[in-house]
């Protein structure tokens, strides 16, 4: 299908295509003017997808190495404690779920043309925050718990800074929480997760 424009016989997908350069440079600058403009709206439009793309596969290897990382550490920790493996274990996945919580949010954006950014842009990078503060807390609860198990005793100055780390971790995590909610109650029912 071509629409005829006086002598210049355009296809329907080229009008298709422009028309989307026009709405993702509308939202994104103001509507350059010249020919020049419109190129090289282009150009850094096409080259922001390219990076995107180098980054969700960079994202997606490194969540593979660290499961492959898991994997091994797994398979020869047999001689290990069995609760400091545990730990390690779901600290590790922890770890694989940030790095496919940001694989997703690097994949949105390449499938949003526009790269709308609105306040539930912030759902991910929130859960984000909430994994790295358990992870956190985690650690800090493993190594307490290796250390009473092996028969150490504590320093009252280090767990003292133990104990402040997690009511802080707490804290954080209520905050995330709450910011949460307080996103989700505002958006609309189709948008929320």
């Amino acid at each position: 299908m071509s629409i005829t424009l006086g002598p210049t016989a355009l296809s329907a997908n080229t009008l298709a295509r422009d028309d989307f350069f026009l709405k993702v440079s509308s939202v994104v600058a103001p509507a350059p003017r010249s020919s020049l403009a419109q190129k090289l709206l282009r150009l850094i439009t096409k080259g922001e997808t390219v990076t995107y793309g180098a980054v969700a596969i960079l994202l997606l290897f490194v969540a593979g190495a660290i499961a492959c990382y898991l994997v091994k550490f797994v398979l020869s920790s047999a001689d290990q404690p069995f609760f400091a493996t545990l730990i390690t274990l779901i600290n590790e996945v922890l770890l694989i779920m940030i790095v496919m919580e940001l694989l997703r949010t690097v994949t949105r954006l390449l499938l949003s043309p526009a790269h709308d950014v609105g306040i539930e842009d912030l759902n991910p990078f929130l859960v984000i925050a909430g994994i790295s503060v358990t992870r956190r807390i985690l650690t800090i609860g493993a190594s307490l718990s290796v250390t009473e198990t092996e028969g150490q005793i504590l320093e009252p100055l280090k767990f003292q800074h133990y104990m402040i780390e997690l009511v802080i971790s707490g804290l954080l995590i209520l905050l995330v929480a709450v910011s949460l909610w307080l996103i989700n109650r505002r958006l609309p029912p189709r948008v929320a997760r």
